[in-house]
């Protein structure tokens, strides 16, 4: 009797659907040699990041490799949650996770580091996104500054301080803090009133005098962006990238950089410790996720800031945070998840019980 393996059996279902997609891109490939033919299983973060790289991202592998690959959507815990279970027969072979979880496991155990000899576009890269020592590529940059309804704030804010005003009573909303956005929120706070990274007391301080604001804490950004669409909130942190793509949907959203600068949110991309397609198929999927040409359409169309420094910076951006991708990474704090995985569950706890107080 034939067994399938798990991986066979969500290779067979993923790759139906994917083929007709890819081949004709396929046919007319430029190919490389070390690279020519083959199926390879990645993963991608739901909502616009999936239509993305769908659309985009999978026919440029496939048209550089004339291999296929095959986009399984899942959060970063359940990606992890699903390597870890079975790490010598792994389900996927590239992994895009968000940085928080990414730098809370095991990289030794699960992933590989990345052979940046072989990686034709890597030396695009910024200059702080590489190193040679990598156990990954990051793969773009979400700005997340402060959201705001137009129709009913007249004057934008400027500062993060700002939604403490007492014109906003009953009009703030967060997210819950299991989600990235309001942890980097915290530390910014933190910061603003002289703690740390590590010491986040003085913003548990400050979040105590900000409840008389909050219309609500909701479970994630989709929640968020219902509150904006029927006119509950009228400021909440977020980030640019899912700001545009509400705008350009007709939702009443603005989105503002505070004086205090913002924060970064970073999604990579990672090949596992034992993957079923070769290193050199994964290797060649992430290398089209940092080039030029992918790069220079994710920003254009979902706005997030490219991490290839070749890439030019569309006007819808630049309007809010400059046009040269150097100025605008100064803008913003990119988080120290060593620090905040290592007491994250506490501060969980901490945050539930002073917004429920």
């Amino acid at each position: 009797m034939l067994v399938m393996s798990r991986r066979v059996m969500l290779g067979t279902s993923l790759f139906a659907g994917a083929s007709l997609l890819l081949k004709a891109c396929a046919n007319n490939a430029t190919t490389n040699p070390a690279t020519t033919g083959g199926k390879l299983i990645a993963t991608t973060l739901p909502g616009s990041w999936e239509q993305f790289n769908r659309t985009v991202l999978v026919p440029k592998f496939a048209a550089d490799t004339n291999a296929e690959a095959a986009l399984v959507p899942l959060v970063s815990a359940d990606q992890v949650a699903k390597l870890q279970a079975s790490p010598n027969n792994p389900p996927f072979d590239v992994l895009s996770l968000d940085s928080g979880v990414f730098e809370g496991v095991p990289k030794e155990k699960l992933f590989q580091k990345l052979p940046i000899a072989q990686l034709q576009n890597y030396n695009e890269l910024a200059p702080q996104f590489q190193t040679q020592d990598a156990w990954g590529a990051l793969i773009g940059v979400q700005a997340v500054g402060i959201a705001y309804n137009p129709q009913t704030v007249k004057t934008p804010p400027s500062s993060w301080q700002d939604l403490w005003s007492s014109q906003y009573k009953g009009r703030v909303a967060l997210m819950a803090m299991r989600n990235n956005h309001t942890i980097g929120f915290m530390q910014k706070i933190a910061k603003i009133h002289g703690g740390s990274s590590e010491n986040l007391e003085p913003a548990f301080a400050a979040l105590a005098e900000l409840t008389p604001n909050l219309t609500g804490v909701v479970a994630n950004a989709g929640a968020l962006i219902t509150l904006f669409q029927q006119g509950e909130v009228d400021l909440a942190p977020h980030d640019l990238n899912s700001v545009k793509l509400l705008q350009s949907k007709g939702v009443d959203i603005d989105w503002v950089m505070p004086q205090e600068g913002g924060f970064a949110l970073t999604p990579i991309m990672t090949i596992v410790q034992n993957p079923t397609a070769s290193v050199e198929l994964a290797t060649a999927y992430v290398d089209a996720a940092i080039s030029t040409d992918v790069q220079t359409q994710m920003t254009q169309t979902n706005y997030v800031l490219p991490t290839n420094r070749n890439v030019p910076i569309p006007e819808a951006i630049a309007q809010k945070l400059g046009n040269n991708l150097e100025e605008i990474l100064t803008k913003l704090e990119f988080l120290d998840w060593g620090t905040i995985n290592k007491h994250r569950t506490a501060w969980i706890e901490q945050f539930d019980q002073t917004v429920q107080a």
